[in-house]
C-alpha cells in the first residue's frame, strides 16, 4: 500500500529508504507491506501513521504498479490522500520531505516507483480547443495556449475530416516543439503517427468502445472520454493512463438527470485505479476542491484558455 499526500502547496510527501532495506537510499512515497489478511485501507492507514504520524481523512484509488526486481515482485496499490490530519515527521527515523512534482525524477525512485512519478507530472489542468474557423484561426490559438504555458491540451475538433486534422495537429506540434505543452491526438487512432514523441491520443467514448487494444506505445499518452463505470474499466483495461469522466454539473448539453454531481463523480472514480479528470461545468480554480472528490485534476474548454 502505497500513499500520494499533498500538502497545500500542491507538494508531494516522499520519504528516504533505509540504506541497509531493498532498494536502499533512494526516496520513496510512503507505505507498506500488508499483514495476511489484512484489509487494503486498514493497512495503508495503519502504515502511514506508524511511518510519519499523518491521520489518513480520504484517499481514493491513484493507479497500481506491478514490477519484477531481480529479486522480487511487487505490487503497489497507489492511493491519492486528498484529506489527512497532523504534521508528518520520520517516526521511523527516516529523512521526509515535501516536493513540488515537477522536481521528481524517476532516477531517485526504485523502478518500481517510475510509473508513479510520471503519473504526478501530469497537469492539474487539461485544455480541450474549442472549435476553430480555420486553420489560421486554430493556430493563432495554440500560439496562445503555448505561451502562456498550459501543460496538456486536447486537441479537438470534431467537424474536421482525419486528413484536414491530421495536418492542423502536426502543425500545432511544431508550435509546441521545445515548450512545455504537450498536445492529445483527438481523431481517428488510423491518423495517428508513433514518431510523434512527446504527445497522446485521446480516445471519444465512441472510439474507445470500438478499441480492442491501447492504441499508442506505452511512452505516449493514452487518455479516453468516459461517461459510465462500464467505460471508466474499459479505459483501465486498455490501459489508459488518464481518463476524462462527465458531466459533473450542467454544460447546457445535458440533461439535469444526467449529470453525476460529485458525489456520483466520486462513487465511480473510487472504482478503478486511474487519474480520473472531472469535466463539465469546470473551472480551472476547482482542481483542488475536485481532488477532495476523487478527481486528479480538471478538464474543460471554454474557462481553461489564456
Amino acid at each position: 500500500m502505497v500513499a500520494v499526500i499533498f500538502n497545500h502547496r500542491d507538494e508531494v510527501l516522499v520519504a528516504l529508504r533505509n540504506p541497509r532495506s531493498h532498494q536502499g537510499g533512494l526516496w520513496e512515497f510512503p507505505g507498506g507491506k500488508r499483514e495476511p489478511g489484512e484489509p487494503l485501507l486498514q493497512a495503508l492507514h495503519r502504515e502511514i501513521y506508524e511511518e510519519t504520524g499523518l491521520r489518513l481523512l480520504a484517499s481514493h484509488p491513484l493507479c497500481r504498479v506491478e514490477h519484477r526486481y531481480a529479486d522480487k515482485h511487487v505490487l503497489l496499490d497507489v492511493r491519492l490522500v486528498s484529506r489527512h490530519a497532523g504534521a508528518p515527521a520520520g517516526r521511523e527515523g527516516q529523512q521526509i520531505a515535501w516536493r513540488a512534482r515537477h522536481d521528481l525524477l524517476a532516477a531517485d525512485f526504485p523502478a518500481a516507483n517510475a510509473g508513479i512519478v510520471e503519473l504526478l507530472r501530469l497537469p492539474a489542468t487539461i485544455t480541450i480547443t474549442p472549435e476553430a474557423n480555420g486553420k489560421r484561426e486554430f493556430l493563432q490559438l495554440m500560439r496562445k495556449l503555448i505561451d502562456c504555458g498550459r501543460e496538456l491540451v486536447q486537441v479537438r475538433q470534431p467537424r474536421l475530416p482525419p486528413g484536414r486534422y491530421r495536418d492542423w495537429f502536426q502543425a500545432a506540434l511544431e508550435l509546441a516543439a521545445g515548450t512545455r505543452t504537450r498536445l492529445l491526438f483527438n481523431n481517428a487512432p488510423q491518423q495517428y503517427r508513433r514518431e510523434w514523441s512527446g504527445s497522446g491520443f485521446h480516445a471519444s467514448a465512441r472510439v474507445l468502445s470500438a478499441l480492442r487494444t491501447r492504441p499508442v506505445p506505452a511512452e505516449h499518452l493514452f487518455s479516453a472520454s468516459c461517461h459510465s463505470l462500464a467505460e471508466l474499466r474499459r479505459a483501465e483495461s486498455l490501459g489508459a493512463d488518464l481518463t476524462l469522466l462527465s458531466p459533473v454539473h450542467a454544460t447546457g448539453k445535458y440533461q439535469a438527470g444526467e449529470l453525476l454531481g460529485w458525489n456520483g463523480f466520486r462513487r465511480l472514480a473510487d472504482q478503478i485505479s486511474l487519474p480520473v479528470y472531472a469535466l463539465g461545468g469546470m473551472h480551472p480554480g476547482q482542481a483542488r476542491l475536485a481532488r477532495v472528490h476523487g478527481a486528479f485534476g480538471v478538464a474543460g474548454i471554454g474557462k481553461f484558455g489564456c
